[in-house]
């Protein structure tokens, strides 16, 4: 019997002790249980703050290899069935590291702006949404900022639905002292600038076109190549294709010499007019009253008037018909409303015209003055 009560008490000594052993690993000084996400982890709560819808900024060809490493991460399929439903997740913490909880607004690109399609619940770091997504699109996860979790936005994912995204590259050639410079303007169909790698090609009379060199354009969507040909040599930008956009190819370009260029000029009252001009067809926008606009899109045919010469001459038909000569040219950053009043761009007494098309995120406005006796000189024929 004695016995017996030794070894019980042996048992109860190393529960005892086992007891405490725990009390003292959850307790005592070390905390690293809770630093790996248990329940004494720090979650911040961000108040609601919906992203703001604003222009936006350039987007690459291809995705990079390997992206910044950013507080806000979007996770998305690149590839899906026209109007299926697509997940997607959320993952965000503060610049510190700690996972934050609150909503998100998921953001696809529509004309130049970003436009908020749904928000995202994150609990805990971590969420998701399923939306139908009908066709190919360019999404982004924002947050407009609090006092808790300051702004930040995701780096952009682009899904195929279908066809892949379409874009344009306009092409505008000017002389040089060292040849011609020739002018890439790469842009979403609603105007985002595309940073990406293009080729220029050149053909003369009577020959196949022919690659002269690559470009890569800027965080505006431009980029100039430098090219050594004839005045009658032609020009365009192409692009082969890729994961995000597909193949797109520009309009041929000529380095304008001094003959004079006609450009037909109806009226219009908004932008669906401006929309529906013809190719090559400008239009006075009646509802600008500081000056004397005439508008068009690059893709449509007028690119070149960001290329006309100084001192050169065009020739207007329809509205406002006479001869022209170019005083200026300023190539404005931005497009749209972000240009502010027309009366920021106006000539005053200086010119009698002014005519305003893009040059991808950009735009140009060429001011013409009235020439009194209608005729160009000599050496300047028309066509």
């Amino acid at each position: 019997m004695k016995y017996r009560v030794t070894a019980v008490a042996g048992v109860l000594a190393l529960l005892v002790a086992a007891v405490f052993a725990i009390l003292g690993a959850t307790n005592g000084d070390d905390t690293t249980a809770s630093d790996d996400g248990g329940p004494d982890a720090t979650i911040v709560q961000a108040a609601a703050s919906p992203a703001p819808e604003q222009v936006a900024g350039a987007i690459a060809a291809e995705p990079p290899a390997a992206a910044d490493d950013l507080p806000l991460v979007l996770t998305a399929p690149t590839e899906a069935r026209p109007g299926s439903s697509v997940t997607f997740g959320a993952s965000w913490i503060t610049s510190s590291g700690e996972a934050v909880s609150g909503e998100v607004d998921l953001q696809r690109i529509e004309g130049n702006s970003w436009a908020t399609v749904t928000t995202v619940p994150v609990e805990n770091g971590s969420g998701a949404v399923d939306v139908q997504v009908q066709a190919s699109g360019i999404y982004r996860l924002a947050y407009g900022g609090g006092p808790e979790v300051e702004a930040v936005a995701s780096h952009e994912v682009v899904i195929t639905a279908g066809a892949p995204l379409v874009s344009r590259i306009t092409a505008t050639a000017e002389k040089t002292d060292d040849g011609v410079g020739v002018t890439a303007a790469w842009t979403t169909e609603g105007g985002v600038p595309i940073v990406g790698e293009i080729g220029l090609e050149q053909q003369s009379d009577g020959e196949d076109w022919a690659p002269v060199s690559a470009v890569t354009t800027t965080a505006e969507g431009t980029a100039v190549a430098q090219a050594t040909a004839e005045h009658t040599t032609r020009f365009r930008f192409s692009y082969a294709g890729g994961s995000r956009f597909g193949a797109v190819v520009s309009e041929e370009a000529i380095a304008l010499g001094d003959d004079v260029r006609t450009i037909p000029v109806e009226t219009c009252d908004d932008d669906v007019d401006i929309d529906n001009l013809g190719n090559g067809v400008g239009c006075h926008y009646t509802p600008v009253e500081s000056g004397t606009f005439v508008v068009a899109h690059d893709y449509l045919g007028n690119s070149w008037w960001n290329s006309i010469p100084h001192g050169t001459f065009v020739q207007l038909e329809g509205e406002f018909t006479g001869l022209y000569e170019v005083v200026d040219r300023v190539i404005a950053q931005g497009r749209g409303s972000a240009l502010g009043s027309a009366s920021n761009w106006t000539c005053g007494d200086e010119c009698d015209i002014i005519l305003q098309t893009c040059q991808g995120s950009n735009t140009g406005f060429t001011w013409l003055r009235k020439v009194e006796d209608e005729a160009p000189p000599e050496d300047q024929p028309q066509t």
